[in-house]
């Protein structure tokens, strides 16, 4: 189960490696807006998931535990800025206003970090289940 944990973690490492670079690009403006005008929300946002996806690559390549708390922090931050407060995050001025496949992509977000936040869940409790039945 360690294994399938350790498996599942190099999968997410490379999601969260592009999503680090999807903010990097943010950053620099290479996205489609310019960074430094966007509103205050969205750059505080940017600054805090590449903090974040930077500690789960990390972690899982160091091979440190702490990549499932940053993960999970992520993830679940993620699906409440992207439901609950959907309409929060996107009550920006019309020059940033999102498009109809950016709001999709969202909901592409969200499906994504539940069903890894079920298999990480999973998998992290079946460990635990398999290493306290070996002692």
């Amino acid at each position: 189960m360690e294994r399938s944990l350790r498996f599942a973690g190099y999968g997410l490492a490379a999601a969260y490696a592009y999503g680090a670079f999807v903010h990097v690009a943010n950053m620099a403006s290479l996205s489609g807006f310019d960074w430094l005008g966007a509103p205050l929300k969205w750059q505080v946002l940017d600054v805090i998931y590449l903090a974040l996806d930077l500690a789960v690559v990390a972690g899982v390549i160091l091979a440190k535990s702490f990549w499932i708390a940053a993960f999970g922090v992520a993830a679940i931050s993620q699906i409440i800025l992207y439901t609950l407060l959907r309409s929060w995050v996107l009550d920006v001025p019309d020059a940033f206003a999102v498009t109809p496949e950016s709001v999709s992509y969202l909901d592409g977000l969200v499906a994504f970090h539940t069903l890894s936040l079920v298999v990480v869940g999973a998998l992290v409790f079946l460990s635990k289940q398999t290493r306290k039945a070996v002692s």
